[in-house]
């Protein structure tokens, strides 16, 4: 009886020990901190026309856009504040890392999100994690987050230069 209690638990361990030995292990779980919010006194349009802007600029296309708290107010809930997701992509950055991993593919598109709390307009900046086995991802990565984070810095920089 104790026998056949055992065994599942002996195969799992060393079902688990041979899938590491050929390399089959878990993926490591993606970084955490990948969202960076930036608050802005601009209003709610104008931080939305100067991402546009920014993200053009850049050689991005938007590919689509998710206007939430204007459909929520359509649907009656008259005082939800604006809420929008902004998808972006840029073709040849795409094909440049789906060369190396075409599962990165889940990363994709690009994504800035704008919403206003407490009469203030607030910017989040999802960036690409950094921790793939291919380093070659991570420098593509790097250099992506970078460029994310010139947009976001266009709407916030000329706040800055506006205020002078």
């Amino acid at each position: 009886m104790i026998v056949r209690m055992l065994t599942p638990a002996i195969v799992a361990v060393v079902t688990m020990f041979v899938l590491q030995l050929i390399g089959c292990t878990q993926t490591p779980l993606p970084s955490t901190n990948l969202i960076i919010r930036t608050i802005t006194e601009k209003s709610f349009d104008d931080v939305i026309f100067e991402l546009e802007f920014a993200i053009t600029e850049r050689n991005f296309r938007i590919t689509g856009r998710n206007t939430i708290g204007k459909g929520l107010r359509a649907r009656g809930y008259e005082n939800f504040p604006d809420v929008e997701v902004i998808h972006f992509c840029n073709l040849e950055y795409a094909r440049e890392v789906l060369l190396i991993d075409p599962g990165y593919v889940a990363q994709m598109p690009c994504r800035i999100t704008v919403h206003v709390a407490a009469d203030r307009t607030v910017i989040s900046l999802i960036l690409l994690p950094a921790d793939h086995t291919d380093e070659r991802i991570n420098a593509f990565a790097r250099r992506m987050n970078g460029i994310l984070q010139e947009i976001v810095d266009y709407v916030t920089e000329k706040e800055s230069i506006e205020n002078s």
